[in-house]
């Protein structure tokens, strides 16, 4: 099951039962002293003087979610690496967070949640041979990083990205908040040992969430979150801000970067968020891997439908990258290896097919997540994009 089929799962289920919403986890540090503060640790003598209210979360059933359990298997040269994983609740309450309600900087109540400990557990092998067997914690990650969602987040299993050449394994973990659609995506990293080496949040759940995962380049030199670009000796290259789409490798030197340039403002009389959104500004970029710009364009045929999602057709072997602008009925080309060199396809230019093609005549690659809700198939002879065939949404 890939990670958007499994994300839909979850969010499906959150949202049917969502009783808060909360702001981007890019957005959480603008958030007025009105709104809500999230912190941790236990209240001072000041915050049991105005109203506190104790809670305490609900056990978790084990195995209870789909998303609780995870099996990937990663490629790398001759060995096949897989990694099979499983969070569970310890159903503890021992830990806490606390939120405090402010009005005009005014603390008015405190919110004190006891929440559980939960289990990752991790039994990772290679070529069939067992590599390590670990169980983390909350607690083990709390020591690495606390992005304000880890201590309240419900049990959901690790998913294995791959392992890089210096052999740091790499992993995505979702930190959902239970009854809520918001929550947080973070990458940790071991070694082959099942030390824990990193942990970082690069992503939101449920609103402006970046379309991607941790994921190496081709030689597995180098791994890649929608913020970061991470190499040998400790090699990091920052090119993320607010409001990202996506970041892809595309050879094993090159990479683009996606963005979305929205400001946000608080409006004080209505007490909600207001955007501005830049349409003009060139926002799909190319990088090299040393950090080195090699080409910009302007793009607008990704969407935000609770996250982020870019529609790219992923075909091997043709050294060109495509991506679907389905407002605009156009395909843009890019060069792989070149990537300042780049066409725009209009549909007028391609045979539209009355039903999808069963010979051995083209490749068919297909196009399932877009944001009107149809399904593209794209048809290829040799290194030419020729035909397609839509079937429009039910």
């Amino acid at each position: 099951m890939n990670k958007y089929t499994w994300l839909v799962g979850f969010m499906t289920f959150i949202l049917v039962t969502a009783c808060e919403s909360r702001k981007p986890i890019q957005e959480k540090q603008q958030v007025p002293s009105s709104q809500n503060e999230v912190k941790t640790g236990p209240p001072t003598s000041t915050i049991l003087s105005v109203d506190t209210i104790r809670e305490t979360q609900e056990p978790f059933k084990r195995a209870e979610y789909p998303y609780q359990k995870s099996q990937f298997e990663f490629k790398a040269g001759s060995d096949t690496y897989k990694a099979v994983t499983e969070s569970y609740s310890l159903n503890d309450s021992s830990l806490t967070e606390v939120h405090r309600d402010s009005v005009q900087g005014k603390l008015t109540a405190v919110r004190i949640i006891k929440a559980h400990n939960h289990v990752y557990h991790i039994n990772l092998t290679k070529n069939g041979k067992p590599v390590y067997s670990k169980r983390f914690t909350k607690q083990d990650f709390l020591k690495l990083e606390n992005d304000g969602f880890i201590i309240e987040s419900v049990p959901m299993a690790p998913e294995f990205r791959g392992i890089t050449q210096d052999g740091r394994v790499l992993f995505d973990i979702w930190f959902g908040l239970p009854f809520s659609d918001f929550g947080s995506i973070s990458f940790f990293s071991t070694d082959l040992k099942g030390n824990l080496l990193q942990l970082e949040s690069y992503s939101s759940t449920g609103g402006n969430g970046c379309d991607g995962q941790v994921h190496t380049n081709p030689n597995r030199k180098y791994f890649l979150t929608c913020h970061t670009l991470y190499g040998p000796n400790g090699y990091s290259f920052e090119f993320g801000k607010p409001d990202m789409v996506t970041a892809r490798f595309i050879s094993d030197t090159t990479f683009f970067a996606l963005y979305d340039y929205v400001q946000w403002s608080f409006d004080k009389k209505k007490k909600e968020w207001d955007s501005t959104y830049d349409r003009k500004t060139k926002n799909l970029i190319f990088y090299h891997v040393n950090g080195r710009k090699l080409a910009s364009y302007r793009y607008d045929g990704f969407f935000n439908e609770l996250d982020y999602g870019v529609p790219v057709l992923e075909v091997k072997g043709l050294g060109k990258l495509y991506l679907l602008d389905d407002e605009r009925k156009s395909i843009h080309s890019f060069s792989t290896l070149n990537p300042d060199k780049s066409e725009i396809i209009p549909f007028t230019s391609l045979k539209k097919l009355k039903k999808r093609s069963t010979g051995e005549k083209w490749k068919e690659v297909t196009i399932d997540r877009t944001f009107f809700g149809k399904r593209y198939s794209f048809y290829f002879s040799a290194d030419t994009l020729k035909a397609y065939f839509v079937k429009e949404s039910s």
